[in-house]
């Protein structure tokens, strides 16, 4: 179920009434069952039978889980945390890299004259999978650790895995955050209800008056690149790295507004990236919940920075280049990874040494923006040639070509003028503005009210639909 789609319409509110008139009300099991039945029809609209995968890695690791906390003796718990491991990781290389190595190891012995038939199945990508996936990993991980304890029992665990708001596309939620916000009842607030509710409809502006739109162009840039020759290709570019940006963040604010609805707190995955002074900082910003993950569960067990700086920078090319074949099961991803770790790598060190002035950090912005929006030509590129002819046809070319490629001049400066009011958003987040905030406020609830319908009768009327626009998010297809 999409959140842009007329079935969450109908099902949000109906979720809504039913939870705080009548669930949140009785036993926390009891409410949490209803979240948990509510989250599997949510993404068992689109298609039930895999229901199946998350119950099996739900139970598996909820028993798992169980056992981990109970054992001391280490082999055990070893081969406890492997087979999750196993069984997680395998469940998720099946479905989404099957394909992908079987076509690439057949690939490497055809480059002895050794010939191997290809053994290729039609498997369905569940939605979600590598997010859920990550989430449950991290909770047995971490309960071999002893950082956290393990569900008090099996309703709390499976509708923590399966919390609707971030299933599909996150925030990858860990256990010491998330699994014990389900061990207590709410209270409504209306405070912190229309700020949910003014996050929501932020992440819809995002979704369906920026992204969707630049989405048109994008497309039809991408779809046959050896036409965008000049600024059209520049364009593209740039306008794939903020559709991607507004597009994912445009879900992570709308997954953490429903959630805070039903009195969750999810944790935040993007901090303005975009405004960024190294590329390290960049990544602290960019999809938190996913690079946080790597962080504590690949790079530092690897042995991070603490076995030399040759070994660090090997640490750092096996991240981006796993993070990258996480992100999809295509060699662009891991070379859109690698890419982005020698920028850090070699980049970074020069940016560090920089005065930190105002305009410095302004440069330093620019340029990350300007590497990252290259780098994604691998990243939204079908296939490497078409990457190859993408890198080709940079260049400048005449403006008026720039018309040719799905919006009109007006959709164009409408685009332009979006992207401006978003960035000046970000600026004011970043620099801790928050005077129109408050002032907005203490304005009569007329005057908000107003504002309210306007706003959202903005986004019903002024969204990108139709041809070149498929709605999805992009992160659905990770």
């Amino acid at each position: 179920m999409l959140f842009n789609s007329f079935a969450f319409a109908v099902f949000f509110p109906l979720v809504f009434i039913l939870y705080w008139s009548i669930f949140n009300k009785k036993s926390v099991r009891i409410r949490n069952l209803f979240l948990l039945f509510a989250s599997y029809v949510f993404y068992g609209w689109w298609d039930y039978r895999f229901l199946s995968l998350i119950i099996i890695s739900s139970l598996l690791d909820y028993l798992i889980g169980k056992q981990l906390y109970k054992i001391n003796q280490v082999h055990k718990k070893k081969i406890l945390l492997w087979v999750s491991i196993a069984v997680n990781i395998g469940l998720l290389g099946f479905f989404k890299y099957f394909n992908f190595f079987a076509d690439s190891f057949s690939d490497l012995f055809a480059l002895f004259n050794i010939h191997l038939s290809r053994t290729t199945l039609h498997i369905v990508l569940p939605v979600g999978i590598s997010f859920y996936t990550f989430q449950t990993l991290s909770y047995t991980i971490d309960i071999y650790r002893k950082q956290a304890k393990p569900a008090k029992d099996w309703i709390q665990f499976f509708a923590f895995v399966s919390f609707f708001p971030q299933l599909v596309a996150g925030p990858i939620e860990r256990a010491k955050n998330l699994l014990s916000q389900f061990e207590t009842l709410k209270k409504p607030d209306y405070r912190v209800f229309r700020s949910a509710m003014m996050l929501i409809a932020w992440g819809f502006f995002k979704k369906m008056m920026i992204a969707d739109r630049l989405a048109v162009f994008v497309e039809n840039v991408y779809e046959n690149p050896a036409s965008a020759n000049g600024l059209p290709m520049i364009t593209g570019v740039v306008f794939f790295a903020f559709q991607l940006y507004f597009d994912f963040s445009a879900y992570s604010d709308i997954a953490r507004g429903t959630g805070t609805i039903f009195g969750f707190n999810l944790m935040k995955n993007f901090n303005n990236p975009y405004l960024a002074a190294s590329f390290g900082n960049f990544w602290k910003r960019w999809h938190i919940s996913l690079s946080s993950w790597f962080m504590d569960y690949v790079y530092i067990p690897l042995g991070g920075n603490r076995k030399g700086k040759t070994r660090t920078l090997f640490h750092v090319l096996i991240v981006f280049a796993v993070s990258g074949l996480w992100h999809g099961a295509s060699w662009n991803f891991v070379i859109w990874g690698i890419l982005n770790a020698l920028f850090m790598i070699v980049l970074d060190p020069i940016l560090n040494l920089r005065h930190k002035t105002s305009l410095s950090h302004i440069f330093k912005s620019l340029l990350i923006f300007s590497m990252w929006a290259v780098s994604l030509i691998f990243f939204r590129a079908k296939g490497f040639s078409a990457a190859i002819d993408s890198f080709k046809n940079l260049g400048f070319g005449n403006s008026h070509e720039i018309v040719n490629f799905g919006l009109t001049h007006t959709e164009l400066i409408l685009s332009f003028i979006l992207l401006i009011v978003a960035i000046l958003k970000e600026m004011a987040d970043e620099w801790k503005i928050e005077g129109i905030e408050s002032w907005f406020y203490k304005k009569p609830g007329i005057f908000r009210w107003i504002f309210y319908i306007a706003f959202v009768l903005t986004i019903v009327f002024l969204g990108q639909y139709g041809t070149g626009n498929e709605h999805s998010f992009i992160y659905f297809q990770f």
